[in-house]
Formats: C-alpha cells, sequence, structure tokens
C-alpha cells in the first residue's frame, strides 16, 4: 500500500525530487547484489552522499555516509515500514520480525528482548568454550579443513542450547540437520525476487520442503514443552512464558517464525564472521601472534568474563566486521515524510542505508580494504559509522550474543591451534548475507600449547589482495 501510494503521487507530478541517480538494468542489479563493495564504491565515487536507483519502476534512496545513516536511524520508529517484506514474509513467515511493522514489530521486540539481553547468556561462556573445543578436536596437522564448516557447527550448536536448552543427542541432531538444511535452501533469488516463490520454480520448492521439515521438527518439540510443568530460563522457555500487554500467549506459528528467523540469522552470520577472522589472521601473522600474546597473558584457563573484554581480541572481532560487512545494507519504506540531506522523501519510497559503503569510506577508515585492528585501538565510531548489525530499532536482536560468542570461539581457536590460509578466498553473497565463496579453507599446521613462541615476523602467509578489492571479488 506505500509504495503504491508513493507511486500515486509520483505520477500525479506532486511530489518533491529525489536525488539525482538512474534507472539500472537487470545487470546492473544484480552487480549491486553480487559484488556490492565495488558497486557501492562507484556510486559513492559519481553521486556522493545519496543516489536514486530506480529499477522495476521502484525507486530505492540509497544513502552512502555515516552522515545520512544518523539521519535515516534516528528517525520516529514509527515512520517506517519493512523493505522486502514479501520476499522476507515468504521465507521467514508473517510473523517474524524481520516483516512486522508499527505497533506489531514494538510489541514483539520488548517480548523478546529480554531473552537476548547480555545477561542472560553471560553464563554461557564455559559451554562455547566446550563447544568450540569439541568440533576443533576434529583437526588433524596437516590437514585441509574448510574452517565455515566448523564455525557452523559451532554457532548452530551454540544458538539451539541458548534456545532449547537441552542436550539430547537425538533432538539436536535432528535439528542440526533440519537447520541445516533450511540455511542451504535460502537462495537470494527467491529473497529479492519474490515473483519466483512459486510451486513451479525448484529453489523456492526447495525451501518450502526444508521449512515444513523445520515447523514439523519444532512442532513436537513445542508439544512437549507444554507439557511441562517447569518454566525454564532458555529462550523458548521465555517465549512459552511471556505475555502480550493484554496478557494474551505467542501463538505456535509466531513462535515458529521467530525461531526460524533467529535460528537462521543467527547461526550464519557468526559463524561467517568467525570463519572471516580465522582468514585475517592466519593472513597476517604479526596480527595473530599480538592477540595470541594478550590471550596468553591470561594464563591456560581464563575466566570467559575477563576473555570478552580484552581490547585488541575485540579490535579484531570488530574490523573482520567492518572489512567482510556481511549485512550489507538496512533499508526502510517510509510511512512518513524524512528529510534526507534536503531531500523531502514522502511516504511509499524507499531508503536503503550502505553499511558497506560506510564501512569502507576512506574518510572514516583510511586504507579500507586493508586488515587493520589498530584502528579500533583508542577510537570509538558512533552507531552510524560502525554498524555491522544494523542500526536503529530494527537492529539485530541477538547483535550482543553474536559477538560474545565470536570473541570467545576465535579466542579458544588462535590460542591451540596453529593454522594458515589454504587459498585466496573471496566473497559472495549467500542469501540475504554476504560470505566466502569457498568457506576459507584453512591448512591446519598442528596443534599449540598457550604461550609458546609464535611466527611474528609481520609477513602475510598469503600475498595480501585486500586492497585490490575487484580482483578480490571476481568469480
Amino acid at each position: 500500500m506505500n509504495r503504491d501510494m508513493g507511486a500515486t503521487i509520483e505520477q500525479m507530478g506532486a511530489r518533491p525530487p529525489l536525488p539525482a541517480g538512474f534507472t539500472s538494468s537487470l545487470r546492473q542489479f544484480w552487480r549491486s547484489l553480487y559484488r556490492p563493495r565495488t558497486y557501492t564504491a562507484s556510486l559513492a565515487e559519481r553521486y556522493g552522499k545519496v543516489v536514486t536507483l530506480s529499477y522495476k519502476r521502484q525507486s530505492f534512496v540509497i544513502v552512502l555516509t555515516s552522515e545520512g545513516a544518523g539521519q535515516v536511524l534516528l528517525g520516529d520508529p514509527h515512520g517506517y515500514a519493512a523493505l522486502w517484506e514479501d520476499g522476507f514474509t515468504g521465507i521467514a513467515g508473517p510473523g517474524s520480525i524481520w516483516v512486522l511493522g508499527g505497533s506489531e514489530h514494538r510489541r514483539e521486540r520488548q517480548l523478546l528482548t529480554p531473552a537476548f539481553h547480555g545477561r542472560s547468556f553471560a553464563g554461557y561462556g564455559e559451554t562455547i568454550r566446550e563447544i568450540t573445543r569439541r568440533q576443533t578436536e576434529q583437526w588433524q596437522p596437516g590437514q585441509t579443513v574448510r574452517a565455515l564448516d566448523t564455525t557452523l557447527c559451532i554457532s548452530l550448536d551454540v544458538i539451539m542450547r541458548l534456545v532449547f536448552g537441552v542436550q539430547d543427542a537425538i533432538f539436536m541432531q535432528e535439528g542440526r540437520r533440519a537447520l541445516s538444511a533450511a540455511w542451504q535452501a535460502v537462495h537470494p533469488l527467491i529473497v529479492f525476487f519474490p515473483q519466483l516463490q512459486k510451486p513451479w520454480f525448484p529453489l523456492w520448492r526447495r525451501h518450502t520442503r526444508a521449512r515444513d521439515d523445520f515447523s514439523r521438527w519444532l512442532g513436537r518439540h513445542l508439544v512437549e514443552r507444554r507439557g511441562q510443568t517447569q518454566e525454564s530460563d532458555d529462550v523458548l522457555g521465555l517465549m512459552l512464558a511471556a505475555r502480550y500487554e493484554d496478557g494474551s500467549p505467542m501463538r505456535d506459528e509466531d513462535i515458529r517464525d521467530e525461531l526460524y528467523t533467529i535460528l537462521l540469522a543467527g547461526h550464519e552470520t557468526t559463524a561467517t564472521a568467525l570463519a572471516w577472522a580465522l582468514y585475517e589472521l592466519g593472513r597476517h601473522p604479526a596480527e595473530l601472534a599480538r592477540l595470541r600474546a594478550e590471550l596468553d597473558a591470561l594464563g591456560a584457563d581464563p575466566d570467559p568474563g575477563s576473555v570478552v573484554k580484552l581490547p585488541y581480541l575485540s579490535a579484531v572481532c570488530n574490523e573482520t566486521l567492518r572489512l567482510h560487512t556481511i549485512l550489507t545494507e538496512v533499508g526502510r519504506v517510509l510511512v512518513s515524510p524524512l528529510q534526507l540531506f534536503g531531500y523531502t522523501l514522502q511516504p511509499g519510497d524507499s531508503v536503503v542505508v550502505s553499511i558497506m559503503a560506510i564501512h569502507h569510506d576512506p574518510e572514516l577508515y583510511p586504507e579500507p580494504d586493508e586488515f587493520v585492528p589498530e584502528r579500533f585501538i583508542g577510537r570509538s565510531y558512533s552507531p552510524f559509522e560502525f554498524l555491522p548489525f544494523g542500526g536503529g530499532h530494527r537492529r539485530c536482536l541477538g547483535a550482543a550474543l553474536s559477538d560474545y560468542e565470536m570473541r570467545i570461539a576465535l579466542g579458544e581457536i588462535v590460542t591451540h591451534w596453529d593454522f594458515k590460509p589454504a587459498a585466496v578466498e573471496r566473497e559472495i553473497r549467500h542469501d540475504i548475507a554476504m560470505g566466502p565463496k569457498n568457506g576459507v579453507r584453512l591448512r591446519i599446521k598442528g596443534r599449540r600449547i598457550a604461550g609458546e613462541k609464535s611466527l611474528a615476523d609481520g609477513r602475510s602467509v598469503l600475498p595480501d589482495t585486500s586492497n585490490r578489492t575487484e580482483s578480490s571479488q571476481k568469480g
């Protein structure tokens, strides 16, 4: 309805002008999805702070700077609705927080936020470390592994323990299988081209089967959990016990949609970030040595609470999330007018904040295509300059959990394993998010005892191609 309203105003010639831009071809739109780093860099060079991209009779106002991000994300939350609502509804369901708007979104977010507050998972540090050790125990010296396979297993086990609070082997095995199939079935085509969400399209049929399998698996567990009299402090327990302002509980179908969203988005993004961190540290031995020295100073078996507070570990994680931007943009559809760089955007207009462009802005981040964790030491970036989890009232609910998990898992791996990249890695869009094309292939050199001397001569194991953006993304 909002998009139609905007089209009507434009047809009547009664609307203010949009920022300068162009009509995108399918090829250019495809490049914006699959080559966002070079694409947004070219837009910033040509148009500056903001550009209007028109595609298939719909206009997208794309914000390319932190200043513009602040103007958008500080706006009245009631003035926005979800972008790509049709595509995301088909994937996650109508009860997903991704697509809910207005009072429904606010109500759902208030209900779910306590489950993802830092206090809710602070006690999971030892669990995360134990899961990481168990998954990496399969590594062997001289072996080449696909790091993303390991980090996906780590992240999936962590979030399932946090959400369901169970350790039953059969339940966990069934859940891993259902979620892995669902994750692999989310293809960019069925997300960004919702007209392909039809039974005749093979990728959509594959996703439908995977989602149905997940629903059946979860449905069986919901029946068991509702029959229990003892309350649980895991995420599902909190959802079952939660009540809206009118006293009503969450419906099973809404719990399903929210858990599908949380489990898919939560485990993939964290796993991808962790795999990229291993890749960059393997390429930069001096940075790896500095991180190990910081970790080793805590002793052989440090308290997880001390690990997550380490400044250089934090800098490494942040720089990984900046350099390898996983969520490339956040989008909104306007419900109310918005002032942006002197332009008045109207209800129905779509506005997109390019996180990729901001994270690679040389004014903010000199040598933006280089891995430089030190840039996060002694410098604080605003929520509109560093926004790996989005921003505003729709910022990722699981951001704190993802950051917590990444720090502990990364600290555990670099403390106990020596490794190096086996090949140059490239970025592609996996589904909604970006990720490594080949899953980050690592050569396992051997086990490491905390405190032992590590290579620290500052030489990269592989040629440093991070500053040659185009070549690093081809293919």
